[in-house]
């Protein structure tokens, strides 16, 4: 098991510069690297103050040279919303420039916000996007040209002047989408990596979608016990407690925003949303009791749970949400490495093969 951290750059109150959330971004990645986090995984958003990430594989390659070792992920591509081609050849270059860092996160897109305004139909979006994982699996897998004709992509014989250092492609991880036969038997056969937003639900919660995903490995003939499930947390931690209802109430913004997106209801000043509150939303205490907000036994225990319960491979941490302010983000990252990951480990043994362990028990 292996930790991640989420760069998402939100800028709440819309006045927040574009270079001081990427800087703010870099901060928590190289402290991540510090700390031992596996990847570095950067969002997409477009057209709103949800997140300021608007192309991960350019965070990503303004990341690698400010960094040594610690892998850089696209959390998601939203592979809809790119010509198809040119995303190949981005891709082989951010590999290239990395060093064989890079590590692909794809998406079929949920918001129809952004379709939108890139000129997607949202009901094509997930079509579009097996057509496009059916590119890069074909682009390098040999000396011979790519050749491709589909309902959205024809491409005529084309060679690549670039080629990733990985070979035949970076390593793939899938979000969402786990009631997707279609796409996670693709996942299954493949070995590539779902990847799920838990958000403040407790590990017992989300143990059905990982049975759901189980089913789908079976039903594509092959054994689940190689599944390498990626797990999203929101993470803060704190021995203040008005620190911890003031990261919860960011988590609700946060919540609340993607909400809106996924409903195709938001209010709007310019392009900063309005927070508006969801029914049946969890209240402020409720929220900071659910999630990974705390002190540091606390969330250590919640980790722990979650490594038992559902046995992930990688648990990616967003530690900066809503309006939280970096030096807080960063002490909360510090009191991470100093007290919680170390809980753990005393509790868990070595992480690396502690889901593996656990799924043995």
């Amino acid at each position: 098991m292996k930790f991640g951290i989420f760069i998402l750059q939100p800028q709440r109150d819309g006045r927040k510069p574009v270079r001081e959330a990427a800087a703010e971004g870099i901060q928590q990645v190289q402290m991540a690297e510090q700390l031992g986090f596996d990847i570095a995984w950067f969002a997409e958003h477009h057209f709103s103050n949800y997140s300021l990430v608007t192309s991960p594989l350019t965070a990503a390659v303004w990341a690698a040279p400010q960094t040594k070792k610690i892998r850089l992920g696209t959390a998601v591509i939203v592979a809809p919303l790119y010509e198809p081609m040119r995303l190949l050849e981005d891709i082989a270059v951010a590999d290239q420039l990395s060093d064989g860092r890079i590590v692909l996160g794809f998406g079929a897109g949920y918001q129809q916000h952004e379709c939108d305004r890139f000129g997607v139909s949202l009901p094509d979006s997930r079509p579009m996007m097996y057509e496009f994982l059916d590119l890069v699996e074909q682009a390098w897998a040999g000396d011979g040209p790519l050749e491709y004709k589909g309902k959205h992509y024809t491409i005529p014989p084309t060679h690549f002047g670039v080629r990733p250092v990985q070979q035949p492609h970076p390593p793939i991880a899938i979000a969402g989408m786990t009631w997707d036969e279609t796409i996670q038997q693709r996942i299954a056969r493949n070995g590539w990596t779902p990847f799920v937003s838990a958000q403040w639900k407790p590990a017992s919660e989300v143990l059905e979608t990982r049975h759901q995903i189980e089913a789908h490995w079976n039903a594509a003939g092959v054994d689940p016990a190689g599944l390498d499930l990626a797990v999203q947390r929101f993470v803060y931690v704190t021995e203040d407690r008005k620190e911890a209802l003031a990261a919860a109430e960011h988590l609700r913004y946060t919540y609340r925003i993607a909400h809106g997106f996924r409903q195709g209801d938001m209010d709007f000043d310019r392009h900063v949303i309005d927070s508006v509150a969801v029914a049946g939303e969890p209240s402020v205490e409720e929220i900071a009791e659910r999630a990974i907000i705390g002190d540091p036994e606390k969330c250590a225990a919640q980790l722990i749970d979650e490594v038992r319960t559902l046995r992930p491979g990688h648990i990616s941490c967003v530690m900066q949400f809503g309006g939280l302010e970096i030096a807080k983000v960063m002490r909360s990252m510090e009191m991470m490495g100093e007290k919680v990951i170390p809980a753990m480990e005393r509790e868990l043994g070595d992480l690396e093969g502690a889901g593996a362990r656990a799924a043995a028990e």
